[in-house]
C-alpha cells in the first residue's frame, strides 16, 4: 500500500499541474480540477489494548490496519451577464473506497466502495453591480449541494461524516451539505451570511437556519457572532437536536500591534431550547494563543489551547447537557477540530471533555513543516457516553508529524501518535496499554 503512494509520487511529480484546466468562450468560463487522495493507517493496542469494535457487526477485530483512497473530479463554471454580475455553479463526483480492517473507530469495516455526487449548486454574484456603494462582488446567492463553513470550523465546517458504506472515514473527502440556501453580503470590513443547511443521515437529517455576522479587524483576523435554530432533526448520539438554539461569539487570529508575532483566537457557544425529544442546556468554549519566533532558524511557532465542552451529569432526566459538536471539522491543520489523531478521531468528539493542547511547529524550508502536539484529555463528568467511570482523567496523547509540499500539486503527510490511558479511559474500555498509531497520506491536485 505504501508502494502505491510512492509510485504515484514518482510518476506524477514531473507532470503535475493544478488549476490550469480552463475553457473559455466569450462570457462563459469553465474549469475542471481533479483531486486524488490515498492513505495508509496502522494502529497497535487499539482502544488501549482491548481491540477495535466494529459498529456495523459488533465484533472485536483486534488491531486495525487499513487503506483509504478517493478520486474527486470537480467542474465549475461562470457566465457573465453584463453589468448584472455573473452566474456560477459547480458539480462533482466522489469515488472512494476503504480496504483492510476498516478504521480504528469502527465506522467503516474495509469493504466499502462508493460513487456518489458531491457538489451540485448554482448561484448568482453581483460582480461590479454594487461596486460604488458596497464594493466588488458584494452579494451572492446560491442553492444546492455545496460547502459552507463558519470561522475555523468549531461549529460548522463539514457537512458529511464519511462513515459506513461511504468509506474514507479519515480522508473525509465529502464535505458538502445535502441542500443549502446561502445569501452572502460583504463590504470591506463587515460581512453577513444568511443560511439554510440540510444534512444527510450521517448527521441525523438535521435542518437548520440562521445567520453569521463578522467584522474583519484592521490589523488581522476577525470577530464574529452566529445564531441558528435547528428546525428538525432525528434523535442524536449526544442527545436531542430538534428545537435547539445555538449562539456563538468568536475571535479568529487576532493580532495585537505590540505583539506582532502573537495570534489570539477564542469562541464561546451556548446551546439551549426544547423540542420533541427533550430540553437542551449545553455550552463550550476555547481560548488559544500562538507565538512565532520569526527571527529564529526554522521560524518555530508555539501554541497553547484550552477547550471545554459540557457533559451531562444525569442521563436519566429530560435535560441534555452534553455539548453537541454539530458539524465541526479540520480547517487550519492538525488539531482543528479533531483534537488528537487517536482521541479526537476515534474516542472523543468534542463533548463532555476538557482538553489542554500544546503545539510546536517549525518550517525547515518552504516545502516542509514539522511539529509535535501534546494533548491532555479529561472528562467533564464522570461518564464516557453514559458509562460510569471512577475518574475524569481520560488520556495523554502525543502526535509527531511532517507535512511535505512536493510541488504545487502534490502533498504528502505523515504522523506517529501515542495515547496513554488515564483512569477514566481504563474504566471505560477495560484496557490500560499505550495506544499507538501511524498514518501516511498523499494528495494530488490536477
Amino acid at each position: 500500500m505504501l508502494s502505491v503512494i510512492i509510485i504515484c509520487i514518482q510518476t506524477s511529480s514531473n507532470n503535475a499541474h493544478a488549476g490550469d484546466n480552463t475553457f473559455k468562450a466569450g462570457d462563459f468560463t469553465a474549469a475542471m480540477d481533479v483531486e486524488l487522495g490515498a492513505g495508509y493507517f496502522d494502529t497497535r493496542n487499539t482502544n488501549f489494548g482491548v481491540g477495535r469494535f466494529d459498529i456495523i457487526t459488533g465484533e472485536n477485530t483486534g488491531d486495525a490496519q487499513w487503506f483509504e483512497a478517493y478520486l474527486k473530479p470537480v467542474i465549475t463554471a461562470e457566465y457573465l451577464i453584463g453589468s448584472a454580475g455573473y452566474l456560477y455553479g459547480g458539480v462533482s463526483l466522489i469515488a472512494g473506497l476503504t480496504r483492510g480492517d476498516g478504521d480504528a473507530g469502527g465506522f467503516t469495516n474495509g469493504t466499502e466502495d462508493d460513487i456518489d455526487n458531491e457538489y451540485l449548486y448554482i448561484g448568482w454574484n453581483s460582480g461590479g453591480l454594487f461596486s460604488e456603494s458596497l464594493g466588488e462582488e458584494a452579494i451572492s446567492l446560491s442553492f444546492g449541494r455545496q460547502d459552507y463553513h463558519i470561522g475555523n470550523g468549531f461549529l460548522i465546517q463539514d457537512g458529511n461524516f464519511d462513515q459506513l458504506s461511504k468509506g474514507t472515514y479519515w480522508l473525509a473527502p465529502r464535505t458538502a451539505f445535502d441542500n443549502t440556501a446561502l445569501l452572502k453580503v460583504k463590504t470591506q470590513d463587515v460581512a453577513a451570511d444568511f443560511f439554510y443547511l440540510e444534512s444527510d443521515s450521517d448527521q441525523d437529517n438535521t435542518d437548520l437556519a440562521g445567520f453569521d455576522l463578522r467584522y474583519n479587524t484592521s490589523e488581522s483576523g476577525s470577530i464574529g457572532f452566529t445564531y441558528f435554530h435547528i428546525l428538525d432533526a432525528d434523535i442524536h448520539f449526544y442527545g436531542p437536536r430538534d428545537g435547539m438554539d445555538v449562539y456563538s461569539i468568536r475571535a479568529n487570529d487576532i493580532n495585537f500591534q505590540r505583539l506582532n508575532n502573537f495570534l489570539f483566537s477564542g469562541e464561546y457557544v451556548s446551546q439551549s431550547g426544547s423540542g420533541d425529544d427533550g430540553k437542551i442546556d449545553a455550552d463550550a468554549w476555547y481560548l488559544q494563543g500562538s507565538y512565532t519566533f520569526s527571527d529564529a532558524s526554522w521560524s518555530p511557532t508555539i501554541s497553547y489551547r484550552y477547550s471545554e465542552f459540557s457533559g451531562d451529569p444525569d442521563n436519566t432526566d429530560n435535560v441534555s447537557e452534553n455539548f453537541d459538536p454539530l458539524f465541526f471539522g479540520e480547517s487550519t491543520g492538525w488539531g482543528t477540530w479533531y483534537q488528537g489523531e487517536i482521541a479526537g478521531e476515534y474516542l472523543l468528539f468534542n463533548s463532555n471533555q476538557t482538553t489542554h493542547m500544546v503545539q510546536l511547529n517549525a518550517t525547515p524550508n518552504e516545502s516542509l513543516s514539522v511539529g509535535a502536539i501534546y494533548y491532555k484529555f479529561d472528562l467533564q463528568e464522570k461518564n464516557y457516553y453514559g458509562t460510569a467511570v471512577s475518574d475524569k482523567s481520560f488520556a495523554d496523547e502525543i502526535n509527531i508529524y511532517a507535512d511535505w509540499t512536493i510541488n504545487d500539486a502534490l502533498y504528502l503527510s505523515a504522523l506517529y501518535g501515542v495515547a496513554f490511558p488515564g483512569r477514566g479511559a481504563a474504566d471505560a474500555f477495560g484496557g490500560n496499554e499505550p495506544y499507538h498509531l501511524f498514518e501516511v497520506a498523499f494528495y494530488a491536485y490536477y
